[in-house]
Formats: C-alpha cells, sequence, structure tokens
C-alpha cells in the first residue's frame, strides 16, 4: 500500500500508480481516521493508501543495538526497527522492565560507511510487548550523522 505525507498546511499529494496523475488533497478531514483511504484516479483505477502525518520521515531499518535503563540498571539488546530524527522505535531480544515515560539510553550503529555510532537518551512514549517506541531527549537542531543517514 502506498504511503504518502501530509504537510504542515495539512495536503498531500496523491499520485496514482497506474498512470502517474499526480493531485494535491486537503488530508484534514482523514487526520482522526486509521489513515487508511480509498482512492479513484481520473483514469478510473481505484486504490488504497495510507496518509503520514509525522513531521519527519521515518526509516525501516534492522540494526542491532542495546539500551540501558538507569533507573534500574536492566541492560538488554534491542534491534532498531524505525529511525527519524526525533525518535526510534526497537524492539527487545528478551523480556524488559520498560515502561512509558522511563528514560534509557540507546547505543547502536549506522549501517552507513562510517559505521557512525549513535549513543542518546531516549523517552518511552509507549511500550508493546517487546516493542518500543520512544523520542530523543536530547533536542539538538541538526543531528548531522542522523541527518545524512536519513537522507537516503
Amino acid at each position: 500500500m502506498e504511503k504518502f505525507y501530509v504537510d504542515e498546511n495539512n495536503q498531500a499529494n496523491i499520485i496514482c500508480y497506474k498512470c502517474g496523475f499526480e493531485k494535491s488533497v486537503d488530508a484534514t478531514n482523514y487526520r482522526n481516521t486509521k489513515n487508511k483511504v480509498k482512492g479513484k484516479c481520473k483514469c478510473i483505477e481505484g486504490f488504497e493508501f495510507t496518509l503520514e502525518y509525522r513531521k519527519h520521515y521515518r526509516k525501516d531499518v534492522k540494526l542491532p543495538g542495546e539500551y540501558i535503563a538507569p533507573k534500574n540498571g536492566e541492560k538488554g539488546e534491542i534491534i532498531i526497527r524505525e529511525l527519524s530524527l526525533t525518535g526510534i522505535q526497537f524492539e527487545s531480544l528478551k523480556p524488559h522492565q520498560i515502561s512509558s515515560d522511563d528514560t534509557i539510553e540507546v547505543t547502536f550503529k549506522l549501517d552507513n560507511p562510517p559505521r557512525s555510532k549513535i549513543r542518546k537518551p531516549v523517552k518511552v512514549m509507549w511500550v508493546r510487548d517487546r516493542s518500543v517506541g520512544a523520542q530523543f531527549s536530547e533536542r539538538k537542531l541538526y543531528e548531522k550523522d542522523l541527518g545524512f543517514y536519513l537522507q537516503k
């Protein structure tokens, strides 16, 4: 299923996969839905797509790493599944004691040629079994290594 990004003006450029026709649509009314939308092109082709309202692009990755929870000293191995300039989603390889609102430190290496090491504190936003979504706690205007990595 195709994914289209919604800009700061709630506009999304939808492109028909069959004929290439492009149309800008107002996505305001779809914000509180499950983001799955059905469309029909002028070429009569019907298709489904999702709308992405995130401010920053998320990249699907599979990067090994680890976490440390300072409050109880818990450590564990993780696989980073999604990465953006502001956040991360990872999966713990073993059961953990991580909870929403915890601050933990994650460390991982990017799979770029210099194998850039990223070590950051994150605030846990949600936990679903071994899957964890978190926001980077440090708010740098521009994270050079991560920014270049996410441009690819």
